[in-house]
């Protein structure tokens, strides 16, 4: 599977500390959409689990969440997004769709909630984080499949967080020949080792972007105590740009601008796993 981006392409991260409340999650994630707008954005990430709160993290446990009025702010939200005409990557937890297993109780799955337009038509995506840590394993069931969305002829492959550590989640995507590669996360709070994680992750994401030539941009909370921020990580594998807390933009251009160095590196990539 080949193809070109005609064009390039704005991503935005709309990086900001979730609480336990849906209503103040919801109305920080419709400034971001607002102000994404006024920036030309056309996609916009939020952190991972943003909408309802991370458990353990800004909440206990999802014993209290109504899931009626969580499915009904993410349509609200993809609706809203799409008024201004951004696809909107949403950071929530969904139904599985599988049966629970392990620890987890919830029936949930960490996951990213999009929707978006080609040739008229109005389509939606869920995508269902596939590493879980072992205390994501106390709320979540893990997903089992890749997902990709194509927004502006730019496919579009989802990840999140843990997800960055194992090979073989982006082995999927890169199969599927995507161009771009986009994460939500929420990496903060303590850390056993200090100092590890902020420096082992930027890592991973300069590898995950240029082991197949492939621009990572990653969407992370704006807690105090997160261990990175928000960035993005071109084809080379290097990072281009970093922001805390509120929006971040983020301008790729299509793989064929680059030196044909990259363009081979990345058929070489997908030839290897084939």
């Amino acid at each position: 599977m080949t193809h070109t981006p005609a064009s390039r392409l704005r991503v935005g991260c709309w990086s900001f500390t979730a609480t336990q409340s849906l209503a103040d999650n919801d109305a920080e994630i419709r400034r971001g959409i607002v102000a994404a707008a006024a920036a030309g954005v056309q996609i916009l990430l939020t952190p991972e689990c943003c909408l309802p709160g991370y458990p353990g993290a800004v909440r206990p446990n999802f014993h209290d969440l109504s899931s009626c009025e969580l499915a009904e702010r993410e349509d609200a939200l993809l609706h809203c997004a799409d008024h201004y005409g951004i696809t909107l990557v949403l950071g929530t937890a969904g139904s599985s769709g599988l049966a629970t297993s392990g620890l987890a109780t919830s029936g949930l799955a960490n996951s990213s909630q999009s929707s978006w337009t080609n040739d008229a038509a109005t389509r939606t995506a869920r995508y269902r984080k596939r590493c879980l840590t072992p205390s994501d394993e106390t709320y979540f069931v893990a997903g089992n499949q890749p997902t990709i969305i194509t927004v502006d002829g730019w496919r579009c492959g989802l990840a999140v967080c843990y997800d960055l550590r194992f090979a073989d989640v982006w082995a999927d995507l890169h199969r599927q020949a995507v161009d771009v590669l986009l994460v939500l996360a929420h990496m903060a709070g303590p850390d056993p080792d200090p100092g590890t994680k902020s420096a082992v992750i930027p890592s991973f994401c300069a590898v995950r972007a240029a082991e197949a030539a492939t621009p990572l941009v990653f969407c992370n909370t704006a807690a105090s105590d997160r261990w990175l921020d928000s960035g993005m990580w071109d084809a080379r594998g290097l990072q281009t740009s970093a922001q805390g807390a509120g929006l971040l933009v983020c301008e790729l251009t299509p793989r064929a601008t680059l030196a044909p160095w990259y363009t081979a590196l990345r058929t070489t990539y997908l030839a290897r796993l084939a």
